[in-house]
């Protein structure tokens, strides 16, 4: 691959993200934002959007007295938190390797992140980078630069996939896995296939490891 490219990474457990531990089973993180406070270099103030559940998250602010309530629209509130800069938090690490997050959500169990890398040693680089900061990284889509001639397809041989590791992945996608929010966990996805929690995630580990082979050319 070659090219400026479109990377979206998920972070499970990230350990110096402070938006991600206010999401909870109700509401998520929909949108982050971040800038320098006004004559202090040393703090980032932090604004993040949670949407989803139908009363106020006023849990958010009783049982975190450093984050704000702001504002509120199409049931979503915002808030603001101050923090110190330069935690080495997943969208620090990003920026620190030339790029800008232009996405981000988080739930529960993760966080994701869209931004653009110029290529692929580089892409490597913060995907390394990041395995430092949560318990689990996985490349959750690419996008390849597709305006000039010179760019090329990125092949993805399935005949390496088992039978089993393609019905894993199939089923996963059919009912939300990798969506962010998930609409099924990890156990939804392993009963509707009638194995074991652990089983689907060695499936499904298996297969992504396959399929990013190919994407990173990590042979």
């Amino acid at each position: 691959m070659s090219g400026r490219m479109l990377a979206e990474v998920e972070v499970f457990g990230p350990r110096s993200c402070q938006v991600q531990p206010h999401a909870d089973e109700e509401w998520s993180v929909s949108s982050v934002s971040r800038s320098a406070t006004s004559g202090d270099a040393d703090r980032v103030l932090e604004e993040f959007t949670l949407k989803g559940g139908e009363d106020h998250p006023g849990a958010v602010q009783s049982e975190h007295p450093n984050v704000n309530h702001v504002f509120a629209y199409d049931q979503r509130h915002v808030f603001q938190l101050s923090r110190a800069a330069e935690q080495g938090c997943v969208c620090e690490r990003i920026e620190a390797a030339g790029c800008v997050v232009q996405k981000f959500t988080a739930d529960t169990e993760s966080i994701v992140v869209t931004f653009l890398v110029d290529d692929m040693p580089t892409l490597r680089e913060i995907v390394a980078d990041l395995q430092s900061e949560g318990e689990t990284v996985k490349l959750r889509r690419l996008l390849e630069d597709t305006s000039t001639e010179t760019d090329r397809p990125v092949v993805l041989d399935r005949a390496k996939l088992t039978n089993r590791q393609r019905e894993v992945l199939s089923q996963a996608h059919q009912m939300g896995y990798f969506e962010h929010p998930r609409d099924a966990t990890a156990g939804d996805v392993a009963d509707a296939l009638d194995i074991s929690t652990s089983t689907f995630t060695e499936h499904l580990a298996a297969a992504q490891r396959k399929l990013l082979d190919d994407l990173l050319d990590s042979r």
